[in-house]
């Protein structure tokens, strides 16, 4: 993606007290795209391909402009998860999360134990925690079971939220 493309993805952000700058219908005809879910992924496909994490987050944005659905992206973003060349980590668990599918519990657990590096200062565990919501969204015995294995890790914040979910799901 050249610099003006990034710019003109980036006008759909809604910044700090800011609307978007640029229109979804303005970008996809820039793309030759008449839907944003389709654009997305395939920017986010070749984002991965040439290992570029601007342009990783310029199909998130292009994504979540679009309101796109979620399901078509779960195979890449499991892949893309626990690349470290990228830090689009807790985008990344967020978009999962509203699968609430039992196929994202081991990328979601992974969430859970891994600190990627651009991270590594967050004492509060931020994406993990947002894994553990996730889980706690997630019916069935796999996702109890990933939130019953973290009920007694090391980690009290991990543990607290592990707890927090399965009484939520009235599992405790």
């Amino acid at each position: 993606m050249t610099p003006e493309e990034q710019d003109l993805v980036m006008g759909l952000a809604v910044g700090l007290g800011e609307g978007p700058t640029r229109t979804l219908d303005e970008v996809l005809a820039h793309f030759g795209e008449a839907d944003g879910g389709v654009l997305a992924l395939r920017l986010l496909r070749d984002a991965m391909e040439r290992r570029d994490a601007d342009d990783i987050e310029m199909a998130l944005i292009v994504h979540g402009a679009a309101d796109a659905s979620v399901e078509e992206f779960l195979e890449p973003l499991t892949e893309l998860f626990p690349a470290e060349w990228h830090t689009d980590h807790e985008d990344i668990v967020s978009m999962l999360g509203k699968l609430h599918s039992p196929k994202t519990v081991p990328t979601l657990v992974l969430a859970t134990r891994w600190v990627p590096e651009h991270l590594d200062f967050d004492e509060c565990r931020a994406l993990a925690v947002k894994a553990i919501w996730a889980l706690g969204g997630i019916p069935g015995a796999q996702a109890r079971e990933a939130l019953e294995g973290l009920r007694d890790d090391e980690n009290e914040i991990i543990r607290e939220n592990a707890v927090k979910q399965l009484t939520r799901r009235g599992e405790l």
